[in-house]
């Protein structure tokens, strides 16, 4: 089981302990991961070690993730008859005995230790995608490479391929994540203004349908009437 929102802590369950120096598990403990912000807990029915990501000098993901084991069995026999009868006895013999499992192996390094967990419950590159946020918040923790980062982005500014605006925008980031902007709510902010500068503009009649609307309109809202520049009518003022 593993839990994920963006509320919520990240959270690895059912993690086998391969090995552990540095820290208070032994080969075999089941324990589980949380991430939180920048602390890290991790504990077992009788242990627990908790540290910060600050202190985390490395995270790997890897393994072969699903493998295939048991099976094996070959059809054979005397005949056609035999060996289509061997065939589909070695097929049932197989389906049964075949297991599929999940290997896939995580390596904490640390300041004071190393923690290397077996976890069954996602292949490695789910596992990777899971622990996104956890990867940005390390990287943004590693001081090099953000001014490694900022010596790219200053280079580009000598060569004359960025602007100052650009330049200074692209460090922003690496301090601060980025705000993107949101299409379909930038749109209903504009057509909320609109609507709310239309109620506050003098209003009128509709020549052609009657309704009220904005004094100043170049067609009506309700039945397209158009009072543009040719127009031979006009939206008539409301009396005081």
């Amino acid at each position: 089981m593993n839990d994920r929102s963006p509320l919520t802590p990240t959270a690895l369950h059912e993690c086998t302990v391969l090995g552990a120096p540095g820290f208070p598990f032994s080969p075999g403990d089941r324990i589980k991961l949380i991430f939180e912000g920048d602390a890290v807990s991790s504990h077992s029915a009788a242990r627990a070690a908790s540290f910060s990501l600050i202190e985390v000098a490395d995270i790997s993901v890897t393994g072969p993730g699903t493998v295939m084991s048991g099976g094996g069995f070959i059809g054979g026999g005397f005949g056609v008859d035999g060996a289509l009868t061997g065939m589909a006895i070695a097929g049932v013999l197989n389906a049964l005995t075949s297991k599929k499992t999940t290997q896939t192996f995580i390596v904490l390094t640390t300041n004071f230790g190393e923690l290397h967990l077996h976890y069954t419950l996602m292949e490695p590159a789910a596992l990777r995608i899971f622990l996104g946020d956890v990867f940005v918040r390390l990287r943004f923790l590693n001081t090099k490479w953000r001014h490694e980062r900022v010596r790219v982005i200053d280079d580009q500014l000598a060569s004359g391929a960025i602007s100052d605006a650009e330049a200074d925008a692209f460090k922003a980031r690496l301090r601060f994540p980025p705000e993107w902007s949101d299409p379909a709510l930038d749109a209903n902010h504009t057509r909320l203004e609109s609507k709310r500068l239309a109620d506050l503009a003098p209003k009128g009649t509709c020549p052609s349908c009657d309704k009220v609307i904005p004094l100043f309109s170049e067609t009506c809202e309700h039945c397209r009437a158009n009072f543009g520049e040719y127009s031979s009518w006009s939206v008539i003022p409301l009396k005081a």
